[in-house]
């Protein structure tokens, strides 16, 4: 009966990064590179990216997430005593320019008689720039970036912004995210969610609404 109900939802909201497209693909110069550190400079990366976005949520402070994604980065360099700044041109292509994950692309040919949105904290020309790339912009009928209000997830008012440009109420919608603090936010907000937990991730200690949990995008069209 749950899986009835999720299935007959009319529009399908997709997370971009890690859901849609790839933020791992770490190539042999920059490990000849960063060496040893090289798996701390991405970690730190990765963690203050989203550190970044919160705190700006918080301090009324935003800024583009390819400026906070640059901003990170330096950090981690930083942090890790690294100044070549090839690295640069090496990670921040993961975002400004992405590659989809794997089985993505027959996962949204599979959903293509839904309408079909992304809604992310990526800038929309991180989006479009992935979507053009890729090949799957005859799938994509939406793309929502929180560079339309200058707010980041997990605040309700994302969410809220795609009710909004798509003129439906939250029944309607299936949000489907990798990220579980996105997860969180999404299904708090009161959207029935998807947690692709492709990495097997122990649940957080957070609160969540209506989630449901498949590994992949394969599992859940299953």
């Amino acid at each position: 009966m749950e899986n009835q109900k999720i299935h007959s939802k009319s529009i399908f909201v997709f997370d971009a990064f890690g859901t849609l497209f790839k933020t791992s693909e770490i190539d042999a110069e920059l490990q000849n590179i960063a060496k040893d550190k090289t798996e701390n400079l991405i970690s730190i990366w990765r963690k203050k990216q989203l550190e970044y976005t919160w705190l700006r949520n918080q301090m009324n402070k935003y800024a583009p997430f390819s400026q906070v994604t640059k901003e990170a980065l330096d950090y981690s360099m930083r942090v890790n005593g690294l100044k070549n700044p090839r690295i640069f041109d090496l990670l921040l292509p993961i975002y400004d320019s992405p590659n989809l994950i794997d089985g993505v692309r027959e996962a949204l040919d599979f959903f293509q008689e839904k309408t079909i949105c992304i809604l992310s904290n990526g800038t929309r020309s991180m989006l479009e720039n992935g979507v053009q790339k890729t090949g799957i912009g005859n799938f994509i009928n939406h793309i929502f970036s929180v560079d339309d209000i200058g707010i980041y997830k997990p605040r309700k008012e994302v969410y809220q912004m795609a009710l909004d440009k798509l003129e439906v109420s939250k029944e309607e919608v299936l949000f489907f995210s990798s990220n579980q603090w996105d997860v969180s936010g999404a299904s708090n907000f009161g959207l029935d969610s998807v947690w692709v937990n492709r990495n097997n991730e122990v649940k957080e200690g957070l609160p969540f609404g209506n989630v449901f949990e498949f590994q992949d995008l394969d599992e859940f069209r299953s």
